[in-house]
């Protein structure tokens, strides 16, 4: 059995973003999709974190289109799917939410809501009047349930939150879900309480952080 610890709660987090679970044909694989360039540093560290969780040695593929690690492993894929509840397949991006073990602890929960921003999050700076890098942290997901968890587990940790929002894009055939976390507040208690693995993203966050104390 895998312990249930900060490195599994936040590999289980990268999952929920972009990850999937491939159970067909008696298979047990595990995988990860990112960006070639802005994930590419990244991926470096999700390497490590599995070789920490499960002691696997994994290779990361860079192809024309995006990278990827796909690695076997029944036993943690079962845990995954027979303990956790992550869902298998296609359909996994509508359904997915963060394990009920998992909000219970404030501090598991963390890890794995760093890993989710890490893989469906993104951070920019918008123009506004007065302020033209106004800072602003979205997750995105077609899971509402998701969603409502985010932000009832942010507000909980003194996370100003906005409402969701949803949106359907032209290519897609699902409802998508924003989780939108604004100003220069939000942002310090993020780098604070929660924080970036992604180094895209955390340095993003921390150039934006900087700009409020020019």
């Amino acid at each position: 059995m895998t312990k249930l610890d900060e490195n599994l709660a936040e590999l289980i987090g990268i999952i929920i973003g972009d990850g999937f679970l491939d159970g067909n044909f008696g298979h047990y694989n595990i995988g990860i999709v990112g960006d070639p360039i802005k994930d590419k540093e990244y991926f470096f560290y999700i390497r490590d974190l599995i070789k920490k969780v499960c002691n696997r040695e994994v290779k990361i593929v860079h192809r024309a289109r995006g990278l990827r690690i796909t690695f076997g492993c029944k036993d943690l894929f079962l845990e995954l799917t027979e303990k956790y509840n992550l869902p298998i397949g296609q359909g996994k991006c509508v359904k997915v939410i963060i394990p009920e073990i998992i909000v219970k602890d404030l501090n598991l929960v963390k890890n794995t809501i760093r890993g989710i921003a890490d893989t469906y999050g993104s951070v920019f700076g918008a123009n506004k009047p007065g302020s033209p890098q106004y800072p602003s942290i979205e997750i995105t997901t077609s899971s509402i349930i998701l969603a409502e968890q985010l932000k009832t587990i942010l507000t909980q940790q003194g996370f100003k939150m906005a409402n969701i929002w949803k949106y359907k894009s032209k290519n897609s055939v699902v409802n998508s879900y924003k989780v939108p976390l604004n100003g220069y507040k939000n942002l310090d208690i993020w780098l604070e309480k929660i924080g970036f693995s992604n180094p895209t993203k955390l340095n993003k966050a921390k150039l934006l952080s900087s700009i409020n104390l020019c």
